[in-house]
């Protein structure tokens, strides 16, 4: 009997890792159990198999997988349901204010070039732009090392997850096929800084664990988060973090065939509801 437990544990276990499935939680402002998973995708893939009856995830990712690819006409966004207001950022170490000014002089520099604009069309995204035309560099002023450090090791790493259209493969699964808005905002920013200050630094994506964000920057896995991330007044105050480039919503997602089933927050009262680990997502079904 024992064996048969353990043997049985171990395929949970096995399964549990397939799926990204990181853990539960109860007692939530929204729905009955909470499912977290590695990435918003993971979550998405597991409405599609039934696994949740509903994800809360980004508007800008919700509104590209409800409408384009595997999962049109397969899962839908509750109408007229915000869960929350957002802004994206890019985060850097909180020590490195020198280097996101320089990040933040590029977004205005692209956006007065009218390059933040293009990159946005080109992914369904111009309604979400954030960057306004009196924009202001608010680490103008830093004097760290950061930027020399930058500038010594000739590269910058980007920690990214994978979602559309923020970042994502076209075709093989491999660095050299990433595409997506932050994927092109961050080479042309680079780009933009190598002719601005007659560099050549190189620019490498890495794919993390949303939930290890913070860690891997502050261990120098990663030297920015470039990846559609949420302002929090937590994040805020342990990172550095750019001016906001783009607007976001928390909103639910369900199968196609069940959106009238949704109209509010007391609609999901028996929903089980998938989330990313770490997300704005996981917050506001946790009412965190």
């Amino acid at each position: 009997m024992k064996k048969t437990l353990i043997v049985a544990l171990v395929v949970v276990m096995m399964i549990t890792a397939t799926l990204g499935l990181t853990g539960c939680t109860q007692n939530l402002k929204m729905g009955k159990e909470m499912l977290k998973y590695k990435s918003q995708l993971d979550a998405v893939v597991q409405l599609d198999a039934g696994t949740v009856d509903a994800v809360v995830i980004d508007s800008v990712m919700a509104g590209y997988y409800a409408a384009t690819g595997d999962y049109a006409g397969k899962i839908a966004i509750v109408p007229n349901l915000v869960l929350a207001q957002e802004e994206y950022g890019i985060a850097g170490r909180k020590e490195d204010k020198a280097f996101m000014s320089k990040i933040n002089e590029a977004l205005i520099g692209l956006t007065a070039l009218g390059m933040v604009d293009e990159i946005a069309e080109e992914y369904g995204l111009t309604e979400s732009l954030a960057i306004k035309d009196d924009a202001e560099d608010t680490y103008a002023d830093a004097t760290d090392n950061s930027w020399e450090a930058i500038k010594t090791s000739g590269k910058v790493v980007i920690g990214i997850t994978i979602f559309a259209p923020i970042a994502y493969y076209n075709g093989e699964q491999t660095v050299e096929n990433l595409v997506g808005f932050d994927i092109e905002l961050a080479k042309s920013a680079i780009a933009y800084i190598n002719t601005a200050y007659e560099l050549d630094l190189a620019i490498e994506f890495a794919i993390i664990d949303w939930n290890s964000k913070e860690a891997l920057l502050e261990n120098g896995t990663i030297d920015l988060v470039w990846n559609g991330m949420t302002i929090t007044p937590q994040l805020a105050s342990d990172m550095c973090i750019s001016i906001p480039y783009l607007y976001n919503k928390q909103v639910a997602v369900v199968a196609a065939d069940k959106v009238g089933e949704y109209s509010d927050i007391a609609s999901f009262a028996d929903a089980v509801i998938g989330v990313e680990a770490g997300s704005a997502g996981e917050g506001v079904v946790a009412d965190k």
